[in-house]
């Protein structure tokens, strides 16, 4: 095999925009932080892949006091270990409890 096959037609890489809601983020301050269960100072999280001066989607956020939200913004993956956190299992669960929100107020 000496030339490379795409298998795929069109663009390999397709930019997405993440998506923004500014409810969802008001929303997931309302929660202790997913780290220490601290009250005071909840942040959303940005989780998810994280381009140069962009951020994931909203939808990708996960609550974390200020000071827990730095240390994961420094090193996620080592923060989860040491805070034996599911980063994965708790974005699902927040939005499980937003859409079931969602179909409430609908």
């Amino acid at each position: 095999m000496d030339t490379a096959t795409q298998i795929r037609t069109g663009p390999i890489y397709k930019a997405t925009r993440p998506e923004r809601n500014a409810r969802y983020r008001q929303w997931i301050k309302r929660f202790a932080c997913a780290a220490c269960e601290s009250t005071r100072l909840v942040d959303p999280a940005h989780s998810g892949n994280h381009g140069l001066g962009s951020k994931s989607s909203e939808f990708s956020c996960v609550p974390f006091c200020m000071a827990c939200h730095d240390l994961f913004d420094a090193d996620p993956r080592g923060f989860a270990v040491r805070n034996n956190l599911d980063v994965a299992g708790l974005i699902l669960k927040f939005n499980g409890l937003w859409e079931e929100r969602l179909r409430r107020t609908a």
